[in-house]
């Protein structure tokens, strides 16, 4: 393939995931969370997790409504991550007005307007030859179905698979601040000049109230009138003076952002160079990109099951959820792996992931950032199929098949089924 057709097989999957992170908006604003709806675009992941917030929503008798303007959308671009043999991996990206409301028994209490970057991680995965529509064998009973049909069991045997997503698939979105908490008019910096320009004149002594009462009580018309002109005087001075100030406040809002997440910033690019070193050492098609996308619904899981009893993903020692209150959650952007090692064949990455959650308490809601960190393993051993793959799940104990991507125990013999031979799985969790 010469360079010019790979510099336009890459312009059309930017321009493709432009397309798809704009459906993707758009089937959200439509979506019903609290009823469990989801775009259609989203991994089967995301769609999961989505179910599970759905019931800590009708739990709390919260909702969720998201309206992102995409008639406003500036165009972003779309930036090439990882690269790799097996995905097709861009983050496209565009600015709109995006507002999100959040309510309990039906009345607002939280509302979010402000000018959003919405970003996404869309991924393609290179020769694959399946689609949703087209058919296939069940490998227990022969029955042929859609592909769309396998993904949640056969209709025929109800035999359950392990089975890789179909793509092309948004893995994780979240947006970003444009305009931060600084107001976006001109009106309360004007206000604020004015309120200096006269605290300075009242400091200097150009003015007090005894020499205003003194000014206006007399008959000394030239003292009335240069009284009234420092008072107009000043109030232009401050008027005119917002904009700066309105200038200097972004700017001074810009650099302590920057110094407060510059740790992380750091921390993020460290991660971003070792973790793939270690990963590649037993999965020589790993992917950061799409681990993070793995990370965050681990942590999604984590964040919105009831109880960890029957937990797929949670192989740690008996504990309580004590996220409960959380019911909306989005990837902040900084990811920090603190250790990763192997021991009896399994790999171990101990890491900080920093989210932002929205905190329900009786009938009041916040905002926090919060930073979850995870001890996750998966066996070195554990097939990496990147291609279109059907695996049939079957109990060791009892032969039944069930869906072992969402339940730890075979609910016919109650066997524990040990996903970490297959995919990640979380060793120990908590908010820090």
């Amino acid at each position: 393939m010469s360079d010019n057709q790979i510099t336009n097989q890459e312009k059309d999957y930017n321009k493709e995931s432009r397309e798809i992170l704009k459906k993707f908006v758009e089937e959200l604003n439509s979506s019903d969370i609290r009823k469990g709806e989801y775009p259609e675009l989203a991994s089967t992941d995301l769609k999961y997790t989505a179910s599970l917030q759905s019931k800590r929503l009708n739990e709390k008798n919260a909702d969720i409504s998201y309206d992102y303007n995409t008639d406003s959308v500036i165009k972003g671009s779309a930036v090439k991550l990882d690269k790799d043999t097996r995905y097709i991996t861009r983050m496209p990206f565009y600015i709109a007005e995006g507002k999100t409301e959040y309510s309990v028994g039906g009345k607002v209490k939280k509302r979010e307007k402000l000018l959003k970057t919405m970003y996404a991680n869309v991924i393609w995965l290179i020769d694959q030859n399946k689609n949703n529509n087209e058919s296939h064998c069940c490998p227990n009973c022969g029955a042929v179905s859609t592909v769309k049909q396998l993904l949640s069991g056969c209709p025929y045997c109800k035999t359950r698979f392990l089975m890789n997503d179909l793509f092309p698939k948004i893995t994780n979105y979240y947006d970003r601040r444009t305009k931060e908490e600084i107001n976006s008019t001109v009106l309360p910096f004007s206000l604020l000049g004015i309120l200096v320009v006269f605290m300075i004149m009242w400091i200097s002594g150009m003015f007090s109230f005894d020499t205003l009462k003194s000014a206006f009580t007399s008959d000394d018309m030239t003292g009335k009138i240069i009284q009234g002109a420092m008072i107009l005087g000043g109030a232009a001075v401050g008027a005119v003076s917002g904009p700066v100030l309105k200038i200097i406040c972004n700017i001074l809002y810009v650099l302590l952002y920057t110094i407060f997440y510059l740790p992380g910033m750091f921390r993020l690019i460290r991660t971003r160079r070792k973790l793939p070193h270690f990963m590649r050492s037993f999965e020589k098609n790993f992917t950061l990109d799409h681990f993070i996308g793995k990370l965050i619904y681990l942590i999604r899981m984590m964040v919105y099951s009831d109880n960890y009893d029957n937990c797929a993903v949670y192989c740690g020692e008996p504990t309580e959820n004590k996220c409960k209150d959380i019911i909306d959650m989005t990837y902040f952007g900084f990811i920090s792996a603190k250790n990763q090692y192997i021991e009896n064949d399994y790999a171990y990455v101990d890491i900080d992931v920093t989210m932002y959650t929205f905190n329900c308490k009786g009938h009041r809601i916040s905002k926090k950032t919060d930073v979850f960190n995870l001890l996750i393993c998966k066996s070195i051993h554990a097939e990496n199929d990147y291609g279109f793959s059907i695996h049939k799940i079957q109990c060791k104990n009892c032969g039944s098949s069930f869906d072992a991507a969402r339940e730890k125990h075979c609910p016919f013999c109650k066997s524990e089924y040990n996903l970490s031979d297959y995919d990640w799985v979380v060793k120990n969790f908590k908010k820090k």
